[in-house]
């Protein structure tokens, strides 16, 4: 039984790193992109709105 929960933990826990990799390579590959005019509009929006 306790092995069973120990090789659960492990795989959720690669699970989640894998996830969090994925994440941070689409945040990466993202932030090259030029925007579009509504989503740079809607980017400063945010940034005047927390700034404010």
């Amino acid at each position: 039984m306790l092995a069973l929960l120990l090789t659960g933990g492990l795989f959720a826990a690669l699970q989640l790193w894998w996830i969090g990799s994925l994440l941070q390579r689409n945040r990466r590959r993202r932030g090259g992109e030029p925007l579009s005019s509504q989503s740079f509009r809607r980017e400063l929006e945010r940034i005047f709105h927390e700034s404010a």
